[in-house]
């Protein structure tokens, strides 16, 4: 005769129930993270709800013991206390206040989604893949823009030499997909037989996309970021070697045979000769807003003018003020960012979320999550020269989920048998 669930002893029955609700916000992370490339609405939700039903997972004594001593929940947690601290002292609207605590607000999540994940082996592994699967899609649909136009595509025109990209902007899409195809290189490392060479053939498609299929220069930065963490994270050192030798004639190879990035590279550098008569292009901006937020935080150079100061504040610093519109989001610079509204207090806080990245790194003896995660800090660290990673929206997401997935994974992994542990 056939089980069925009244035949199971109540404590028996309530205790798996029990166990499902604690796992919900671990869950409802793994959602977040699977719908970050793709739909950022949805995402928004379900990390909404994450937070709020976190109190359900409950043995919150034990998971303190776990997390005490991780480093990178101590560094988020004082990150975003700087910020909370900041609003004491600016002179800032309220709502850019507010906005600045609402768009950092994950940094502060981090704290929260670590102790849940340390605990969820089975989730953390379907996130990742989850993130994995949604990259897929989103490197299906930028190549199918070569030949059609897909409602749902940011991009709307199609052919060879021109830029694709699918969800929120080039930028955004390039630093995910350069994280991707570390993950593939390391995944197909370890998988064999079909998995084996379906990781390795979305390897170049994925790098192409980036080189050939965007009209963004920050892409090659951070693919080439990727590429050199993946050569030198090779358990042998002459094919490590070998692998960084190559990385310069595989990137030439790219930029001689795309027409698209090289013309945008020429442009850089033209941008970047007349930055000083222009800057209001791609390059000219960001240098300018290197010299103006540099002069703003030469006027408060410990504690910064406080949370949100950036925005109407950096006005004052402009040689036109009718450009305010222009220049008042944020700086293409999170270094920078932080320097102006947080002073070296901002800025040593943030160098030390990255220190404790590298840290969790060292530590972790699993030579696959030291890789993605030393991966995933090189591309912030590389990032933030160019772009707010942290203050953007879907960058943002994707680079505190994924510091809380990676650090909970690396941290757990700290045994004798880690090393051998696949994704």
């Amino acid at each position: 005769m056939m089980s069925n669930a009244n035949d199971m002893p109540p404590q028996t029955t309530a205790t798996s129930c029990l166990g499902r609700i604690q796992s919900l916000p671990a869950w409802l992370f793994a959602v977040g993270m699977t719908a970050t490339p793709v739909a950022l609405g949805l995402a928004n939700l379900a990390l909404l709800l994450s937070l709020l039903m976190a109190p359900l997972a409950g043995r919150w004594r034990e998971r303190w013991s776990n997390l005490r001593q991780h480093p990178v929940f101590w560094a988020a947690l004082t990150l975003y206390g700087v910020i909370v601290l900041g609003i004491t002292y600016t002179d800032a609207p309220t709502s850019d206040w507010l906005l600045s605590l609402n768009k950092y607000l994950k940094v502060g999540a981090i704290g929260v989604w670590l102790p849940i994940l340390m605990t969820e082996p089975r989730v953390r592994k379907l996130a990742l893949w989850g993130f994995a699967l949604a990259m897929t899609f989103v490197l299906g649909s930028t190549w199918a823009n070569v030949w059609w136009v897909l409602p749902w595509s940011e991009t709307q025109h199609t052919g060879w030499g021109v830029s694709h990209h699918v969800f929120g902007d080039y930028i955004t899409q390039n630093v995910m997909m350069s994280f991707f195809v570390l993950l593939l290189l390391i995944a197909g490392q370890q998988t064999y037989g079909w998995r084996r060479w379906l990781c390795w053939s979305l390897v170049l498609p994925s790098i192409v996309s980036i080189t050939h299929l965007s009209q963004g220069r920050t892409g090659l930065v951070l693919v080439a970021t990727a590429l050199l963490v993946f050569a030198v994270s090779m358990p042998r050192r002459k094919v490590a070697f070998i692998a960084v030798a190559l990385a310069p004639l595989t990137l030439g190879l790219a930029l001689a045979t795309s027409s698209l990035m090289r013309d945008r590279v020429v442009q850089a550098i033209g941008e970047a000769r007349q930055a000083d008569t222009d800057p209001y292009s791609s390059i000219g901006h960001r240098l300018y807003n290197q010299r103006t937020t540099l002069a703003m935080i030469a006027d408060a150079p410990l504690i910064g003018h406080g949370t949100g100061a950036y925005h109407t504040r950096i006005c004052e610093y402009l040689d036109r003020a009718e450009d305010c519109h222009i220049f008042h989001w944020h700086p293409h610079n999170q270094y920078l960012f932080f320097g102006v509204n947080h002073g070296l207090v901002g800025v040593i806080a943030y160098l030390g979320l990255l220190a404790a990245l590298c840290v969790t790194v060292w530590r972790s003896e699993s030579t696959t999550w030291k890789s993605l995660l030393l991966g995933l800090t090189a591309l912030l660290a590389v990032n933030s020269l160019f772009n707010s990673p942290l203050w953007s929206a879907r960058e943002s997401h994707f680079f505190t989920l994924m510091t809380a997935l990676l650090s909970a994974q690396a941290w757990v992994s700290r045994r004798a048998n880690a090393a051998h542990e696949t994704i």
